[in-house]
């Protein structure tokens, strides 16, 4: 993908108007979820509406972003809410996302499995520099492994520290996660900006807090345009995931009930 359009504005999408149903009613398969939830506990129902519609109705960003936010904090390996991804599927292409969106999405998010190694591997080099073994020395930078993180700074505009053990103990396997990571940024058809809010959405939320990574994707998206409203409305959809409880509790008391 040319580096004009990574970088060119979204493109308008059928969809990302005013008609996105905000109301914590539409959430539900069953209309008669919501309805029995109002019937008993008017005013718990009244402010579950309310947190719900905080997020959804907020205005600066599109209907189609916000849905697609949300599939990336449903859909994340430190989530993985079936429920809720079918559900954000289903509304981000009623809002006008379309299925190379939302598989941008899904493939972009799969890297965060890769914050456990850097942990991990830091802790196995340091068990073995203690255990005198034989093989406590990572490898040495090899011209492939090299390549690999020049690629990634080329493509990505980042590289972290944590990165250089893995690169040098798990060749093979940091080639794959590259290839994996940089492929969205170069082929996908989200913007470069919304590509970054996705990478706030997972970084942020209550399942996983990375602060490297987050403050890393906040400067790439001020710098590819986000303002500050944006960001803090994926934080603010992140937060209402905290309805996800009530959500499926009722979904357990009423779905299926007889009028």
């Amino acid at each position: 993908m040319s580096s004009n359009r990574k970088n060119r504005p979204a493109p308008k999408r059928q969809g990302d108007g005013k008609n996105h149903d905000a109301s914590l009613a539409a959430v539900f398969n069953d209309n008669e979820v919501a309805r029995r939830l109002e019937q008993a506990s008017p005013s718990i129902y009244e402010a579950a509406d309310r947190f719900w519609r905080s997020a959804q109705a907020a205005p600066a960003l599109t209907a189609r972003m916000k849905e697609l936010v949300q599939i990336a904090l449903h859909a994340t390996v430190t989530t993985l809410h079936a429920e809720g991804v079918r559900r954000h599927v289903r509304r981000a292409l009623t809002a006008g996302a379309t299925e190379q969106d939302v598989l941008d999405v899904l493939i972009t998010i799969v890297g965060a499995a890769n914050h456990a190694l850097y942990f991990a591997v830091p802790v196995l080099m340091r068990e073995l520099k203690a255990a005198k073994h034989p093989e406590a020395e990572a490898p040495a930078v090899t011209p492939e492994s090299q390549a690999i993180k020049d690629e990634f700074i080329r493509t990505r505009g980042f590289w972290n520290e944590q990165r250089d053990i893995i690169v040098r103990a798990m060749p093979q396997y940091f080639a794959a996660l590259s290839h994996l990571s940089t492929e969205p940024w170069k082929n996908g058809t989200l913007t470069e900006k919304e590509r970054e809010l996705v990478c706030i959405a997972i970084d942020c939320t209550v399942t996983h807090m990375f602060e490297p990574g987050l403050a890393i994707h906040i400067r790439h998206a001020l710098e590819k345009g986000a303002s500050r409203d944006e960001i803090l409305e994926v934080f603010h959809l992140a937060a209402v995931t905290g309805l996800e409880g009530y959500i499926l509790g009722a979904e357990a008391l009423y779905s299926g009930e007889a009028a």
